[in-house]
């Protein structure tokens, strides 16, 4: 297959490789081409400003799109996400009449959940944040697209060089949360393969799915873990409750399991175990 990669960070350039491993064609999009891969076909490529994209190759049979946000604030995400989504659909509705699968890796802050309930992929859209609701924007915007669109929906992204929980434990920042707080994850190596995995599943490939570990966990039983693992005291409890209370839920991955996908790290604490066993890097 081909496959075009758009706004190929991190995340992207693993699930290239894993392409370009089992045989596919890898053109890639990002601001600076000299940090791709050499396997890749790669573009340097500003996706504000749309007059000044290559033209995608009619052959593609894989679109994937991971965008990154230019500034954290909402006009920022608009510009990246839906902006860009929109423009890349209708050219790809345009150019490419082979196309088999578009997926967008969008993120779990789209939804809701309280009180350590489970969500799966039924549940409606609920943002609370003004970019969030620019990413439920951009999941509707493609949904509706008349393309072959998958959405994967993923929790919080670690990895190699994603290690903020890490870096809070060893640092001394970090705090025993005083209620309830269940956090999601997903390594970024087992999100990678799930790229792949709906890209091979063609017309199999369900319009939504949520990637997560199958492990959701409470955040201090993860902080009072990494504590473990670095031989460090465990962190003190909090004294009050955080101003931005975030969702209190556990994210259901029973969909994306079920389409054969099998997880490298089914739970946090095999995949920061890799990750302190420093065998992995981060992509440029």
């Amino acid at each position: 297959m081909k496959v075009l990669l758009v706004s190929c960070g991190d995340v992207a350039t693993e699930a290239g490789l894993r392409f370009h491993a089992h045989g596919h064609e890898v053109t890639a999009w990002r601001r600076q081409a000299d940090k791709l891969p050499g396997q890749f076909t790669g573009h340097s490529v500003d996706l504000l400003v749309p007059a000044k994209w290559p033209a995608i190759d009619p052959e593609t049979d894989i679109v994937v799109l991971t965008p990154v946000p230019v500034t954290r604030d909402a006009e920022g995400y608009q510009r990246s996400y839906l902006n860009v989504a929109k423009e890349l659909a209708t050219r790809v509705a345009a150019d490419c009449p082979k196309l088999r699968r578009f997926i967008y890796v969008s993120s779990s802050a789209v939804m809701g959940g309280e009180a350590g309930q489970w969500v799966d992929e039924s549940a409606p859209l609920a943002p609370t944040r003004e970019t969030s609701k620019v990413l439920a924007q951009t999941e509707i915007a493609l949904a509706g697209s008349g393309l072959p669109v998958t959405i994967l929906r993923a929790s919080g992204i670690y990895g190699p060089g994603r290690t903020r929980l890490i870096d809070m434990v060893r640092s001394g920042t970090a705090q025993l949360p005083i209620q309830s707080h269940w956090t999601n994850r997903i390594h970024r190596d087992d999100l990678a393969q799930a790229i792949v995995h709906v890209a091979a599943l063609g017309e199999q490939a369900a319009e939504l799915y949520l990637a997560s570990d199958s492990a959701p966990a409470q955040l201090g039983e993860a902080y009072e873990f990494l504590a473990k693992q670095l031989d460090l005291p465990v962190p003190p409890g909090a004294s009050e409750a955080p101003t931005r209370r975030a969702a209190d839920r556990r994210l259901d991955n029973a969909r994306l399991l079920a389409s054969g996908l099998q997880l490298e790290y089914p739970s946090y604490a095999q995949g920061y175990r890799h990750i302190l066993e420093g065998t992995s890097t981060r992509h440029q």
